[in-house]
C-alpha cells in the first residue's frame, strides 16, 4: 500500500528564499469555478512564501467575491463591459465600460501599489491589465484551454509572460511557456494514502457545472431506472439544486449542491468514470486521479470545450458525446454499459505540481 510517505514525496519541496520587500499581486478572473479555483490554487501555493500581498478584482456579488472573502483576500470591483461574439445590441454600449474601467484602474494600480497582475482571462481583466502595463507593471496570464479566450487574445500581446495548459506553436520561444494546468494541492494533501480500493460496482461522478448543464441532468434521470447496478455521485452546482429532489428517488445516487476542493479528493479517489462537460481544470483532475472521462461539451459555450474534449479524446481515449443529440440519454447509457466492468487501478499524481512550480519560478 502506498502510504502518506509516498504522498509527502509528491508534495513540492520549496527552497528557502531571501527576504525581499513584498509585492502586491492582483488576481482576476470571472464567472466559472474552473478558472477561479486555479487562481485560489496559485494563491494557496505562494501565499506562505511571504513575497506577496494579494487582492482580487472582479464585479461585486458573484462567486469571485465570496471565494475572495472566504480566503481573506481583499476584493475590489471594477467597471467592465462584456464583448459578445454574437450580435447583441449591448455590444454597442457595454464595451464603453472598459474605457471607464481603464481610468478607474490607472488610479487603483497607483493607489494600491499593484506590482503584478495575474489573469486567467475574462472581460473584466482587460482594463486592469492595460492599466497595469501603461504604468509599467508586470502582467502574467494563464490560458487553460486549447482555444484561447477572447480577453487573452487581447492581453497576450503586451503580457510579460504567457503560461499555457496545452502545448501550442507559440510555446518555447520568448515569453510563451507551457506549464500545464494549475491544480489545487488541497486535492492530495489530505490523502491518507494513494492506494485505490476496487469498487464492487462501477462508480461514476457527474460534474457538469452550473450553467448549461440542465440537459445532462435531464438525460441522466432518464436512464437511472435502468442503471441501478451503478453508483453515482452527482455534483449539481448552484443553479441546479432543484434536481436534488428528483435524484433522491434513486438509492444509488448521492448528490452535492457544491463540494469543496478538500472534499473532492474523497470522491475522485474512488471514482472510475466521470461524465462531464466541465473545464480543462476538471479534465486534468480526472486524469491525475485515473478517471476515464465521458465528455459532453456544451455547444453554446464556444469552441473551447469542444477542442479540450478533442485533445483528451486523442491523447487519453476520453469519449465525446453530442449534447444536441436527441438520443443523448441512450448514448450515455450505452457507454456506461460498455464500461460496466471498468475499474481504475491507480492514481497518476506524478507531476501534479509542475505548473505551480514553473509559475512560481517565473514570478521570481
Amino acid at each position: 500500500m502506498k502510504t502518506f510517505a509516498d504522498i509527502k514525496a509528491l508534495l513540492p519541496k520549496k527552497k528557502a528564499k531571501k527576504k525581499t520587500e513584498k509585492q502586491v499581486m492582483a488576481l482576476t478572473w470571472w464567472w466559472s469555478g474552473g478558472h477561479i479555483f486555479p487562481l485560489i490554487s496559485l494563491y494557496n501555493y505562494i501565499k506562505d512564501d511571504g513575497d506577496f500581498e494579494f487582492l482580487w478584482v472582479w464585479e461585486q456579488w458573484g462567486l469571485e467575491e465570496r471565494i475572495a472573502s472566504a480566503n481573506d483576500i481583499d476584493f475590489h470591483d471594477i467597471a467592465a463591459g462584456k464583448i459578445r461574439r454574437y450580435f447583441d445590441v449591448k455590444n454597442f454600449y457595454e464595451p464603453l465600460k472598459n474605457l471607464t474601467g481603464l481610468f478607474q484602474w490607472l488610479y487603483y494600480v497607483l493607489r494600491y501599489k499593484i506590482d503584478i497582475v495575474f489573469s486567467k482571462g475574462g472581460y473584466v481583466s482587460i482594463p486592469l491589465c492595460i492599466a497595469a502595463r501603461i504604468l509599467g507593471k508586470k502582467v502574467y496570464i494563464h490560458e487553460s484551454d486549447v482555444s484561447w479566450g477572447l480577453a487573452n487574445k487581447v492581453i497576450w500581446k503586451f503580457a510579460t509572460k504567457v503560461f499555457y495548459t496545452f502545448e501550442n506553436d507559440k510555446v518555447n520561444w520568448g515569453k510563451h511557456i507551457h506549464v500545464g494546468q494549475i491544480l489545487n494541492q488541497e486535492l492530495i494533501e489530505w490523502l491518507k494514502n494513494i492506494h485505490v480500493e476496487e469498487n464492487s460496482k462501477l462508480k461514476v461522478v457527474v460534474m457538469a457545472g452550473s450553467q448549461g448543464s440542465t440537459t445532462m441532468f435531464e438525460n441522466l434521470l432518464k436512464i437511472l431506472p435502468d442503471t441501478k447496478d451503478i453508483n453515482f455521485t452527482v455534483i449539481l452546482g448552484s443553479q441546479n439544486t432543484h434536481f436534488a429532489t428528483d435524484f433522491k428517488e434513486f438509492s444509488n445516487v448521492k448528490t452535492y449542491d457544491f463540494i469543496t476542493q478538500t472534499r473532492l479528493w474523497e470522491v475522485l479517489k474512488q471514482t472510475d468514470i466521470a461524465i462531464t462537460r466541465w473545464s480543462a481544470t476538471a479534465l486534468w483532475e480526472f486524469y491525475y486521479f485515473g478517471i476515464h472521462a465521458i465528455i459532453v461539451p456544451i455547444t453554446q459555450a464556444g469552441w473551447h470545450q469542444i477542442h479540450n474534449a478533442e485533445y483528451f479524446n486523442e491523447k487519453y481515449g476520453s469519449d465525446i458525446l453530442d449534447e444536441t443529440s436527441s438520443s443523448l440519454n441512450l448514448d450515455i447509457f450505452r457507454l456506461l454499459q460498455k464500461y460496466k466492468g471498468h475499474r481504475k487501478s491507480e492514481l497518476n499524481l506524478t507531476g501534479f505540481f509542475d505548473s505551480l512550480e514553473k509559475i512560481e519560478k517565473e514570478l521570481g
